[in-house]
């Protein structure tokens, strides 16, 4: 039997392709890994991956498709990790020598998901696929934190919103599995309708009342304890940096979720190159903007200060944690 290893796991997601959601889940594992602590970078995307060329590895020779045929044994990936050429960072591939699609079945999201129970490491950081699949908004939910990946145009801004509103109600939706009056109302493929008529959070609420009004209080509980965070990329002004506000305040205005402003990365030609030169730009330049931005999301995310210095070809790194409020004392 394998052991049971407690990690963290950090869901990197969005609504759409294109936004950056992989470079950035690199660059914050790279961070990571770079402070001593035991890092696993998963790659979620299973209709189009190609996570492994930002951590320089060509053609991944293993990944997730070639375990779905190994039925009969447990559910250690240790077999699966790539090395990185960084110490502590491990790299699982969600492709591998066997062919295979984005839609996996339910049987092989859970063994996906008992993979990355299992895997030892402190964190571990999934970056998701584009879209609200069921299977990819359930890894999005499986993570202890979520990290919604959006750039500032609107129509980015639109889709996030729409992408942290079918992760809640997919929650919701899990936990309420043996509610058939719930279901109905949770379940948008099979009622297309209901799309548009539980557009905000307090409809979703007016309807649960009237169905089933002992779970109001448990889905309020699950509304109040979801808050992902948010990062947008590609930022190139004060403008940009608002619209993050502005997504914030959608959330919350339609969903009553409290969802964190984690930080921004600025559009900038050390990103295009680090992703040319398939090589993390936290590595190439730490003092770099891009890099600065990525250490300040990190302290958002994890409540610590990371600082980094990178001198004749060596990298300083140390990390403080930051106390809670009332523990200075």
């Amino acid at each position: 039997m394998s052991t049971k290893h407690s990690s963290q796991l950090i869901a990197v997601g969005g609504g759409k392709g294109g936004v950056g959601k992989s470079v950035i889940a690199t660059n914050m594992a790279v961070a990571m890994a770079l402070t001593g602590q035991k890092v696993v970078l998963v790659d979620g995307d299973f209709g189009a991956s190609n996570l492994h060329a930002l951590v320089g590895i060509s053609n991944p020779k293993f990944g997730f498709r070639d375990f779905f045929v190994h039925e009969g044994i447990e559910d250690d990936p240790s077999d699966l990790l790539h090395d990185t050429g960084l110490a502590n960072l491990k790299f699982l591939s969600a492709s591998g020598s066997l062919p295979g699609s984005a839609d996996i079945n339910q049987k092989q999201q859970n063994r996906v998901m008992n993979i990355l129970r299992n895997l030892k490491a402190d964190v571990v950081f999934i970056d998701l696929g584009p879209g609200t699949g069921f299977h990819t908004v359930d890894f999005l939910n499986l993570a202890e934190r979520q990290v919604v990946v959006s750039t500032p145009e609107m129509t980015s801004i639109t889709n996030s919103f729409n992408y942290v509103k079918s992760a809640l109600f997919r929650r919701i939706s899990q936990v309420f599995k043996a509610n058939s009056d719930l279901q109905h109302i949770l379940d948008f493929s099979k009622n297309p309708e209901m799309s548009e008529d539980c557009y905000e959070i307090d409809q979703l609420r007016s309807k649960i009342q009237e169905a089933d009004a002992e779970s109001l209080n448990a889905v309020n509980d699950i509304i109040r304890t979801f808050q992902p965070g948010l990062v947008l990329n590609r930022v190139r002004g004060k403008r940009d940096i608002l619209m993050g506000d502005t997504l914030l305040k959608l959330i919350k205005k339609y969903l009553d979720v409290d969802a964190q402003y984690l930080g921004y990365i600025v559009d900038s030609d050390e990103v295009r190159d680090s992703i040319d030169d398939m090589v993390p730009f936290l590595i190439k330049d730490p003092s770099s903007k891009p890099s600065d931005n990525v250490r300040q999301i990190l302290s958002q995310l994890t409540n610590t200060d990371l600082h980094m210095v990178k001198k004749n070809g060596s990298m300083f790194v140390s990390l403080e944690i930051k106390l809670k409020s009332g523990w200075e004392q």
